[in-house]
């Protein structure tokens, strides 16, 4: 385990595909390592205008996250955090060459159950 993302996150990696012309999405629960942490005011000046009133947290993670993407049926994976989901809509380029990882962006959608 990694000594940077000490934490161990549940996730929902969906996909999905078309069976008889309807949209099927699927989802399998899996962990991941990593940290969950709140956006700071900075941040929030640069999100989309629709993702501005919904709660928006960072997930820092050594495994990569799939993205929803506007517009197309790719969903994006939920990231299950202090009893509340979150689906990943943005990742974030950090590439600083010592440590490899993923920083995404990912909005409320829900209470976790």
């Amino acid at each position: 385990m990694s000594t940077l993302f000490p934490h161990i996150i549940a996730v929902l990696k969906r996909t999905g595909s078309r069976v008889s012309g309807r949209f099927v999405e699927t989802s399998t629960p899996t962990n991941v390592t990593g940290s969950v942490q709140p956006v700071s005011g900075k941040d929030t000046q640069f999100l989309p205008e629709n993702r501005r009133d919904v709660g928006v947290v960072k997930v820092y993670s050594n495994t990569p996250l799939s993205v929803s993407i506007e517009g197309s049926e790719n969903p994006g994976d939920i990231v299950i955090w202090s009893g509340k989901k979150w689906e990943v809509f943005q990742e974030l380029a950090y590439e600083n060459g010592l440590i490899p990882h993923y920083k995404y962006l990912a909005a409320y959608v829900g209470e976790a159950t």
